[in-house]
């Protein structure tokens, strides 16, 4: 099977000695138990009535990322907002600007390093670093390193920034300060990725998969995506190894969050209107049954996010591709109903294009970037246990 689009694996700044590899590789596929198939506009859906609150940009967010109990990072076009999260709605304290403003790349993911101090930015040619005490002082020098890579979503394990590169589809050598440690080619237009909660495997969608290429040079694509998993170690010191499994996923999944336990793998497939469960031993073994839920949920879900404990889980129904007749929101699912194969699950009415979430670190505000609202929502998910 041909490959495509990778995940760049970069050492931190901070390491003494930084490593470096380039590694390519095919993904063997087994089928999933019935993968949903594609769809346009989800159902309607009952909603409910808790409370939310929104704070207005003058960009539009995207990733989103807690550094402090009461501090929200959140990229706003090519310039990151500092929000003060202790009042309700949240209140914009600063906006600090990225060296990549004349880009034509905003700023996308953002991840924050375990011990709180490094903020990674993917942005423009890669992931900018900054200092996360220098940032909320005012800016002042915040920005210390520069990951070079290319455009996309970043996932943190120690010093070791996983930045995913949707749309790089072949080997290039880049020209780094710091040091650039490799990447692992999966299919195409890979997005999202995820860490298990010990650090031992990362998680990564793949939008579609590149089924042939004509003599003429044209592309047989298909409709359905991928997830891959990934052994964290091997990708650090034996990379050809890493890629444990590749499994269907539905239409364009997107998103991926790992349950606290870790026993359970959750992916928004986003043409297919769909919330994926994946039982992570079997999906690490590459076994046809991995798939152990397909919930019904709102229309294009992108970002997804568990809560109240990891009793319910939320997708963000984006509508991305701006559909008729059809609304936007976030499906809050009971998962002990949805591993029993329960449908139906009800809405919370957002604004436009809902895209990423974080919770509060007390786990009552849930907070997501309305990227075509300009404005960061909140929402008190404290109140679903009362519904």
């Amino acid at each position: 099977m041909a490959v495509a689009t990778n995940i760049s694996l970069l050492s931190d700044m901070f390491l003494s000695t930084p490593l470096f590899f380039t590694i390519t590789t095919c993904a063997t596929i087994v089928a999933a138990a019935s993968p949903p198939a594609c769809q346009s506009i989800a159902p309607p859906q009952q909603t409910i009535n808790i409370q939310t609150s929104n704070v207005t940009l003058n960009y539009t967010p995207f990733g989103i990322v807690y550094a402090r109990k009461d501090i929200l990072f959140v990229g706003a076009g090519h310039n990151v907002a500092l929000l003060n999260t202790s009042t309700f709605p949240p209140s914009l304290i600063n906006t600090l600007p990225t060296p990549f403003g004349t880009e034509p790349f905003a700023v996308n993911g953002l991840a924050i390093s375990r011990d709180k101090r490094i903020l990674y930015l993917s942005s423009g040619p890669g992931a900018i670093v900054v200092d996360v005490e220098k940032a909320i002082a005012g800016g002042a020098g915040s920005i210390v390193d520069y990951l070079d890579g290319t455009v996309g979503n970043s996932s943190i394990e120690r010093h070791f920034p996983f930045t995913v590169n949707t749309h790089l589809h072949h080997t290039r050598n880049w020209s780094v300060s710091n040091t650039y440690v490799g990447y692992i080619e999966l299919d195409l237009s890979v997005v999202g990725t995820a860490l298990s909660p010990d650090g031992k495997r990362l998680y990564a969608t793949s939008e579609n998969v590149l089924n042939s290429i004509s003599s003429t040079g044209t592309c047989n694509i298909s409709a359905t995506g991928t997830l891959s998993v990934l052994d964290v170690e091997i990708l650090k010191t034996n990379p050809s190894e890493a890629l444990l499994a590749t499994v269907d996923a539905g239409c364009g999944p997107v998103r991926v969050a790992v349950s606290h336990d870790g026993k359970l793998v959750w992916v928004t497939a986003r043409e297919s209107n769909m919330l994926l469960a994946f039982d992570a031993t079997k999906l690490e073994l590459n076994s046809s049954d991995a798939l152990v839920a397909s919930v019904q949920v709102g229309t294009s879900p992108v970002g997804v996010v568990l809560v109240n404990g990891g009793r319910h889980i939320i997708t963000a129904d984006s509508n991305r591709f701006g559909y008729k007749n059809t609304t936007t929101g976030l499906t809050v699912v009971d998962i002990e109903a949805a591993l029993k194969g329960e449908q139906g699950f009800p809405r919370i009415p957002t604004g436009l294009f809902p895209r990423e979430f974080v919770l509060s670190p007390d786990g009552k505000t849930l907070l997501l970037s309305d990227y075509a609202s300009n404005m960061v929502q909140a929402v008190n998910v404290s109140q679903l246990t009362l519904n």
